[in-house]
């Protein structure tokens, strides 16, 4: 392991209290504690950066690190997550024992008799961003004091105005983007499974504002039963087709909207199902680096060699396995998702038998001068805007299936 530090790794090589501990990006370290984040070992390069010695460290809160700065909603996340039994990942500001700092992305798994955590250096774009709302949340913490799961929330809702759907999508992301940006500060060649899953995430966003367009149109149109009827009624015995009509309509409607909330909930799973695979493979990807660094480093005080490579190298094995389970699950949830799609595209095949019959009931009423004619254009563009969308879907499902396969016979 190349424990030489580069200029361009770190903020401040000073000593001085306030300033940045010194690491590189070749350096991967981890620890692990009981199920109280009491710390049973870790690696050198973990013992060095924190500055204590490993009789200071070991048998002491993991929190023993913790920095002042960090947001209390952060460890609300975290211990929430991992007493699931549910993997996470986060930025976090750790403190060392001179008082200074190092920032590292954190990825923390459940495992037996406690939590490993393996970390690594951030320098991406995200990461910048992170720490800014860090310190937002952090002011906001000190002035209005929210409990942990408030300030979790307030939180929470930053990620989404900065386009992350829920905390998992941007672990997701934020741990893919570290890898790349890591890679490229190591100048190592592009992992191609995460430049993949990375696709994939991208056409599972697609998919996703497609199935929520699809959606907002049908809200937009669900009125139009009603008015039918109205005009029908106002029309006497010469409506009773366009009652008839109405009729249809109501009963195609009522199925659209059962099939709707199927719909979207598919779409929806397919995307987590996506994130929480890229995730996991990122984390898989990481612990293998950890455990093959730790297998060539000479053994220290703080950590039996032998029983840490079996925590590390199970650990890696686990996951790996999840990302290849992860893969699976997410060719069944777009296969779940196609037939939801199938059964769209049923309904507004109907739509347009409906749209038809009006539009001749219409020319044989001489309605020209009332409303009855847009609300049957209304319905046209309803059906081309969900035909419209399904095909759009259609793409972004055969790149996702496309990207899967290509993973699975590379990975």
């Amino acid at each position: 392991m190349n424990t030489q530090t580069k200029p361009s790794d770190i903020a401040s090589s000073t000593s001085s209290t306030g300033s940045e501990i010194p690491f590189s990006f070749d350096e991967l370290f981890f620890s692990r504690t009981d199920g109280q984040g009491i710390i049973l070992s870790g690696n050198s390069v973990f013992q060095r950066v924190s500055i204590y010695s490993w009789n200071e460290i070991l048998h002491k809160p993991h929190k023993i690190i913790r920095h002042p700065d960090m947001p209390k909603a952060v460890f609300w996340l975290l211990w929430n997550t991992i007493k699931s039994g549910q993997p996470i990942g986060a930025y976090v500001k750790n403190k060392a024992k001179d008082g200074r700092h190092y920032w590292v992305f954190a990825i923390v798994t459940p495992i037996d008799g406690g939590y490993l955590s393996v970390r690594l250096k951030p320098s991406s774009s995200l990461f910048r961003k992170i720490q800014d709302e860090y310190i937002t949340l952090k002011k906001i913490e000190k002035s209005d004091n929210p409990s942990p799961e408030e300030s979790a929330n307030l939180l929470l809702a930053r990620l989404k105005k900065l386009g992350f759907r829920n905390y998992n999508a941007f672990m997701a992301s934020a741990l893919s983007h570290e890898i790349i940006a890591r890679d490229k500060q190591l100048k190592k060649g592009e992992d191609p499974s995460i430049n993949n899953f990375n696709n994939l995430v991208e056409s599972a966003q697609h998919l996703l504002d497609h199935t929520k367009e699809i959606f907002h149109n049908y809200e937009g149109h669900r009125h139009v039963p009603l008015n039918l009827q109205v005009h029908a009624a106002q029309l006497g015995e010469t409506g009773a087709a366009i009652g008839v009509i109405s009729n249809n309509y109501t009963t195609i409607a009522t199925e659209l909207q059962e099939k709707m909330t199927r719909f979207m909930e598919s779409g929806t799973h397919v995307a987590e199902t996506i994130d929480s695979g890229l995730f996991l493979a990122a984390t898989a990807k990481i612990q293998r680096e950890v455990a093959s660094v730790f297998k060539q480093a000479p053994p220290n005080e703080g950590a039996s060699q032998e029983k840490e490579m079996i925590n590390l190298q199970q650990q890696q094995q686990a996951y790996s396995l999840k990302a290849a389970k992860g893969l699976k699950d997410i060719s069944i949830k777009i296969s779940h998702f196609k037939e939801s799609c199938l059964e769209m595209r049923k309904l507004t095949a109907s739509l347009e038998v409906t749209r038809i019959m009006g539009k001749i009931q219409c020319a044989s009423l001489d309605a020209e001068n009332s409303s009855l004619p847009n609300l049957i254009n209304d319905l046209g563009q309803f059906q081309d805007a969900i035909s419209h969308g399904l095909k759009l879907i259609d793409q972004a499902n055969k790149t996702i299936e496309n990207n899967v396969k290509y993973i699975l016979e590379y990975s």
